[in-house]
């Protein structure tokens, strides 16, 4: 399983998770380090992608069954790996992926863009 991990998963790691299954034909999940359970991003400017999408926290079993964890920034990844140490082996960052929560439309196409680019590359 490839889990993508952001602060709150409203965005950046649901949105690399829909691309990855889209791109590489295998389901892709996401969650947040610090998510609001059921949060969900704004109808203004939710992705088609993410229609439905409702945030989870970040769990010891999900990180479990993770054959890796791709984190949306270095930070996380550092963060997560030094919280749970045993799974550092399978924690992995994306470059750096800027946050658009509150910066309109644009901004998340543009993440969209940068997310769609990045996870392209994975193998």
């Amino acid at each position: 399983m490839i889990l993508f991990v952001d602060y709150n998963d409203v965005c950046r790691a649901p949105l690399a998770a829909a691309v990855y299954t889209q791109v590489h034909g295998k389901k892709a999940y996401s969650a947040g380090v610090y998510a609001d359970e059921g949060a969900a991003v704004c109808d203004a400017v939710r992705p088609a992608l993410l229609d439905g999408h409702c945030a989870r926290r970040l769990s010891g079993s999900m990180l479990d069954k993770a054959d890796a964890v791709w984190c949306v920034t270095a930070a996380i990844a550092r963060h997560l790996a030094e919280e749970q140490p045993e799974y550092a082996g399978k924690i992995h960052a994306l470059e750096d992926i800027d946050d658009p929560g509150g910066m309109g439309k644009q901004a998340y196409e543009s993440c969209a863009e940068e997310i769609r680019r990045q996870v392209e590359a994975i193998r």
